[in-house]
């Protein structure tokens, strides 16, 4: 047995599918989640058509 701290009460213990969930899949799709967030944030818009600032004729 684990010896505890006085006044600790623990909690339920997760399912080995919990710990894959909370541990695996929701860290993940996170990652996914802000990494498509940042890749439209910054990808290369369409180019406008000529422009005086960086084309001259």
């Amino acid at each position: 047995m684990i010896n505890q701290e006085d006044g600790f009460i623990p909690g339920p213990a997760l399912s080995a599918l919990e710990t894959i969930i909370t541990f695996v899949v929701i860290p993940t799709v996170m990652f996914l989640v802000i990494s498509l967030l940042t890749y439209v944030a910054t990808a290369t818009r369409k180019k406008s058509s000529k422009s005086v600032i960086t084309h001259i004729e």
